[in-house]
């Protein structure tokens, strides 16, 4: 038990986050649907007085720049989903 509180405590916001949008959705979520899934599963221990600042603001920097983690969906206010790299859809169509 004392394992999955140390790596749900050890967890961060980008792997919270990751995990949710891999596991839980597959359509692009808000930064509030992505925390309400982590707060219902448990996937990230909660301090601090604004969890959702703290997601919103490690979304946003996380889908700038070609290395980031997240895709923030054009033209519209907050909708994230992960990444995909081209390089991916390259190695699944050889299969």
């Amino acid at each position: 038990m004392k394992d999955k509180q140390k790596r749900k405590k050890e967890r961060t916001w980008a792997e919270a986050a990751r995990l949710v949008l891999e596991n839980y959705s597959d359509a692009p979520m808000t930064p509030k649907q992505i925390l309400q899934v982590i707060e219902a599963e448990g996937l990230k221990e909660m301090s601090g007085t604004s969890p959702l600042a703290c997601l919103n603001a490690m979304l946003h920097s996380n889908s700038r720049g070609g290395e980031g983690l997240f895709y923030k969906l054009p033209g519209r206010i907050s909708l994230f989903t992960l990444k995909v790299y081209p390089h991916v859809y390259v190695s699944l169509n050889m299969l």
